[in-house]
């Protein structure tokens, strides 16, 4: 599923989810769900600052449901509207025919699962663009939209 720690930054736009802090110094990387071993996969961790880390660590501040609140929200952004509608749609019917440019991001995250080319766009120099495909929805991306009721 490609650079999670990358991901996670981006969702946040380099800051701290809670509090806003971006200074990258401050930044450290909260395990949503605490487990023996480490659930490392992308929606059990999140970005926040060593201050909120310290102040939800010790019951003062944050709590764990805000944090996941707040987790939630960063996944549905992260998604996009468009890829948490075309993963909705692979949850009902294990199959999603979509615009590549609208769900890449999915298929990078290992959510969706290019099956097969529909539509294919040839340009006079002999270039291609893919116009329209048929993804298959993943386990991975499955499990995500039970755990945080997006389906």
């Amino acid at each position: 599923m490609g650079n999670v720690k990358e991901l996670l930054l981006l969702e946040t736009d380099g800051s701290c989810a809670a509090c806003g802090l971006r200074d990258p110094r401050f930044l450290t990387t909260h395990h949503i769900e605490q487990t023996k071993p480490k659930n490392e996969a992308y929606d059990n961790k999140i970005i926040i600052c060593h201050n909120c880390h310290h102040a939800l660590n010790n019951g003062k501040g944050l709590t764990p449901e805000d944090i996941r609140d707040i987790k939630r929200r960063l996944i549905i952004k992260t998604l996009t509207r468009p890829g948490l509608n075309a993963l909705k749609e692979g949850y009902r019917r294990g199959l999603v025919i979509a615009l590549p440019f609208l769900v890449n991001h999915l298929v990078e995250q290992g959510f969706l699962v290019l099956q097969e080319e529909l539509e294919i766009w040839e340009e006079d120099d002999g270039s291609q663009a893919i116009i329209k495909a048929r993804y298959a929805i993943t386990p991975d991306a499955l499990k995500l939209l039970d755990k945080w009721q997006l389906r």
